[in-house]
């Protein structure tokens, strides 16, 4: 007893033993796979079934599974399927030659291998981006547009993050290897205390998408793309823009910019930033249902 005893305060005086945590598995009943398409391995997961399709394309430095918890709420209308773009996930490492469409090309070509018919096509930032330049050069082939707080303004030309300067490239690609080398522990825990509001489960989902982001994406070119005005133009799927919140002049220039699709239509999600599912994803469902349900 007295041993026992001894060792209970022990342990208490130590704390609790630190286990490392496991990343959270694919929802029971997905599938996943590899297709070759745009000249590399796309990798991809479904959620299956015989219904309507949307793609969704995620943001820089996620995978596809980081749309997990937005998806399992739809999986009952739809057949979800949720791609690793280039450098990203399961998928191939981009090359410093990829064009600066490669991703819009990829999301292309995914859909003929996948021999899809009319998919709703949804993007979150670089994924929005990807999702927006494919349907101006596609648009009879998506049956709706989705794109989740997309940028709607130019960037700023100092940002080192957009550069295609080979030192801002090198620096990005030894900021990306560090995260790498992270334990998923350490990026769960870090990422807790930046947005506790996102949930446990959003977060440990997270996590492993940065430890797979390849630092070749450094490479991945920002130039030679048109304006939004231009993409924007030539798309003619019904679009719904998902945008953060703003007030202002910013929302007046996002209503705007919005305004020369041919039949759009932006929402600015209350209380929410760039991530706009993570932050508010109970009034994002609520305008995304909506819409989907007036296709």
């Amino acid at each position: 007893m007295k041993s026992l005893l001894t060792t209970t305060i022990i342990v208490s005086l130590l704390g609790t033993p630190a286990f490392a945590a496991q990343p959270p598995l694919p929802p029971e009943g997905w599938a996943d796979g590899y297709v070759i398409a745009n000249g590399i391995r796309i990798h991809y997961w479904r959620t299956g079934g015989d219904k309507p399709v949307i793609i969704m394309a995620h943001g820089s430095s996620d995978n596809g599974l980081c749309w997990t918890n937005l998806a399992k709420e739809l999986t009952n209308e739809y057949d979800i399927i949720l791609p690793d773009a280039r450098g990203h996930g399961l998928s191939d490492p981009p090359a410093k030659s990829d064009p600066a469409d490669a991703q819009a090309e990829d999301l292309a070509d995914l859909i003929r291998k996948l021999k899809l018919e009319k998919p709703i096509v949804m993007g979150h930032s670089m994924g929005s981006s990807s999702v927006a330049w494919f349907a101006a050069k596609y648009p009879n082939i998506p049956r709706a547009v989705i794109l989740e707080d997309p940028r709607l303004t130019p960037r700023l030309p100092s940002n080192s993050r957009t550069s295609n300067n080979t030192e801002a490239q090198e620096k990005r690609r030894a900021q990306i290897l560090a995260r790498n080398n992270m334990s998923y522990d350490r990026i769960v825990a870090d990422q807790l205390k930046k947005n506790p509001r996102w949930g446990r489960s959003e977060i440990e989902i997270w996590a492993t998408s940065k430890i797979q982001h390849h630092p070749n994406t450094a490479y991945r070119r920002r130039g030679n793309r048109p304006q939004t005005t231009e993409i924007f133009g030539k798309i003619t799927a019904p679009t719904l823009i998902l945008k953060a919140d703003a007030q202002g002049e910013l929302r007046k220039k996002n209503i705007e910019a919005t305004s020369i699709l041919k039949h759009g239509k932006i929402v600015h999600i209350d209380g929410a930033g760039h991530n706009v599912r993570r932050d508010q994803k109970q009034r994002l469902l609520k305008a995304l249902k909506a819409f989907l349900a007036g296709l």
